[in-house]
């Protein structure tokens, strides 16, 4: 069992910042697509369930699997395991989006955007 093992919330707040992280590294093309993916899971034992939406996505990112699960205990500081899965019914994301979808989503899932209406009244003005 992991000691010092955040809640899966606690990783999800961080998941922009390890992406951030993977593209200053000069891994910008696994940036890209861990941009499609989003934190689900982590076990007891650090196994860190990581869904992707985007099957290219996928595929390229288990073959930078190893590398990645480095990067990422390297960056959360913990002994994790990540397993990438794929999502079959969130394929539908791979549809382009417009701005106003992509702010909509945001403000529902993202802290930050929702935090910004919330205190400053925020709305995109397109």
């Amino acid at each position: 069992m992991l000691a010092s093992r955040p809640d899966i919330e606690s990783l999800k707040m961080e998941w922009h910042q390890f992406l951030e992280s993977v593209a200053r590294a000069d891994h910008s093309v696994l940036s890209a697509h861990l941009s499609s993916c989003d934190p689900v899971s982590c076990t007891d034992r650090g196994v860190f369930t990581v869904s992707c939406c985007r099957k290219f996505s996928y595929e390229e990112l288990l073959q930078e699997q190893q590398a990645l699960q480095k990067a990422l205990a390297s960056f959360y500081r913990l002994p994790l395991i990540l397993r990438l899965v794929y999502d079959a019914e969130k394929d539908a994301c791979t549809k382009e989006k417009t701005v106003f979808t992509l702010f909509e989503e945001l403000s529902r899932s993202n802290s930050v955007v929702q935090f910004i209406i919330r205190e400053f009244g925020g709305e995109l003005i397109y």
